[in-house]
């Protein structure tokens, strides 16, 4: 059975400082805690996928610095395979700066660095490896050119593809059936669809229009309140597990990571998204992006008692 799953996307490198509380402009907050890891949504999610018991392949673009080295031994550690992972002269690695306060509030800035720097051309390339996958995940953190090809690519060779259209850009791709599974939370779906998006109801409603112009299926992710997922055969709620979130910041990506391993696998929808949720339950009540990603014994533990996971107080590691 083909199980493979690739992934296409951003790689950062998350430079996070917790502080007594945030800065007023021009001030400086003293005794804080400082922690570099790993993120991106497109690592994340390879992350995530990888943790949860998938043969993942993922494909990126580094900058020729310092980090680039460091962030392939850490997917390497996941069993990630990174043959196709692309370092390119002139461009900084993706960076993240992340500040939060004992509370959970926070502050961020991105630059993007070289995930913008992964071309359509890089992709053409990586059609045998398309061709090969079970499932291609996508986001929206690279060019929407290179993200564009690449589910052409996968609808050429049918292949599933699995979008997570997040973060929104100014210049949107249009939702289409190359999204063979589409998965938006409130603010995405609103933008997309024009709809009101902050109850169930209308997460529903929001779910079945974007079904409506080509993807098998949609999710449309609630946070606290779950996921409204629809498709041909399904149209219901799928309940969050409930957690003591103090961090939330790779939920999303963990979400996806999950949910396409339960799709490969043979899961269906609602069973594959029940799957995801306690994943990102999982997640949230640990600080960090790849750090509070579970490992599938965290996951299959969790489930059959759908207990809340243990509370976690907000705070870096020593």
């Amino acid at each position: 059975m083909n199980n493979r799953i690739t992934v296409i996307g951003s790689s950062n490198v998350d430079m996070i400082m917790q502080v007594p509380r945030l800065p007023q402009l021009g001030e400086t907050v003293t005794n804080g805690r400082f922690l570099q890891t790993y993120g991106g949504k497109g690592a994340n999610q390879a992350v995530a996928a990888a943790r949860a018991g998938g043969n993942v392949t993922f494909v990126t673009c580094l900058g020729d610095d310092m980090f680039s080295r460091d962030i392939i031994a850490n997917l390497k550690r996941d069993g990630i395979e990174t043959d196709h992972v692309l370092i390119k002269k002139g461009v900084p690695t993706g960076t993240c700066l992340i500040m939060f306060d004992a509370d959970g509030a926070n502050y961020l800035a991105a630059d993007p660095g070289a995930n913008f720097a992964l071309e359509v051309a890089d992709v053409d390339r990586c059609t045998d490896l398309i061709a090969s996958s079970a499932m291609l995940v996508v986001q929206m953190e690279i060019a929407n050119a290179t993200t564009q090809r690449a589910l052409e690519i996968a609808a050429e060779k049918k292949v599933k593809t699995l979008v997570n259209f997040a973060p929104l850009q100014t210049t949107l791709l249009p939702v289409s059936p190359l999204m063979h599974g589409l998965i938006v939370n409130e603010t995405e779906a609103e933008r997309l669809t024009g709809l009101p998006v902050s109850t169930p109801e209308q997460a529903q409603r929001a779910a079945r229009s974007l079904l409506n112009q080509g993807p098998a299926f949609v999710l449309v992710t609630l946070g606290s309140k779950g996921a409204w997922a629809v498709s041909s055969e399904v149209d219901e709620r799928v309940p969050a597990f409930p957690a003591a979130a103090v961090d939330t910041t790779a939920a999303g990506d963990t979400f996806c990571g999950a949910l396409a391993v339960a799709l490969v696998e043979g899961k269906g929808l609602v069973e594959a998204a029940k799957f995801a949720s306690a994943a990102a339950a999982i997640a949230v009540t640990r600080v960090g992006a790849q750090p509070s990603i579970p490992t599938r014994k965290e996951i299959d533990q969790f489930i059959p008692t759908g207990c809340e996971s243990k509370p976690v107080v907000p705070s870096l590691p020593d």
